[in-house]
């Protein structure tokens, strides 16, 4: 195809490198300036354990959140594991409750149905579901440059004392962003 190789002579002894190829196949070598679409890049990832609470039926942030800043043209893999756990109120009304991904303030992952996760059939008072949510998400419309990720959560229904909690019981939520060349 054109173009040169060469290879050159370290500037002094002191600065010897080794090169090794493969001895049996052809390869190619892959750098850092010109990924093939697909490579992951990056991986960025961060942890909560602090706890959040919510009664309400306004989204509100869980604590969990990462930012990473990504080359032109590659998109953003979200895995997030969220613990939360809603409990019930005083009454035998289902208890229900939101999760959502957001790129900032923009919504990228959020539930069809507000009541998809939580509590429904039950006449037990005051009962409480644990369990980690979690959610993978390829976000094709990251912006080069920096983006930040958060979830936030909500009760569906804001009645008897309902509420959702993020990080219960000192459980860690994770938020693991992998840039992938596009």
């Amino acid at each position: 195809g054109g173009g040169s190789f060469s290879l050159q002579a370290p500037s002094s002894s002191a600065n010897n490198r080794v090169m090794t190829l493969p001895d049996s196949a052809d390869g190619t070598i892959l750098t850092t300036t010109n990924p093939k679409a697909g490579n992951i890049i990056q991986v960025v990832s961060a942890s909560t354990t602090s706890v959040a609470s919510n009664t309400t039926e306004t989204f509100a942030d869980t604590g969990l959140t990462a930012s990473i800043t990504i080359s032109a043209n590659s998109k953003v893999l979200v895995l997030c594991v969220q613990h939360l756990d809603v409990q019930r109120g005083t009454s035998s009304t289902p208890c229900t409750c939101a999760v959502k991904l957001l790129r900032g303030s923009t919504d990228i992952f959020a539930p069809a149905n507000t009541k998809n996760i939580g509590i429904e059939g039950s006449t037990d008072l005051q009962k409480i579901l644990f369990l980690p949510l979690h959610l993978s998400f390829l976000d094709t419309g990251a912006s080069t440059g920096s983006n930040t990720y958060k979830t936030q959560g909500r009760v569906a229904t804001a009645s008897d004392g309902a509420r959702v909690r993020f990080q219960d019981d000192s459980n860690p939520s994770t938020i693991t962003l992998l840039e992938v060349a596009g």
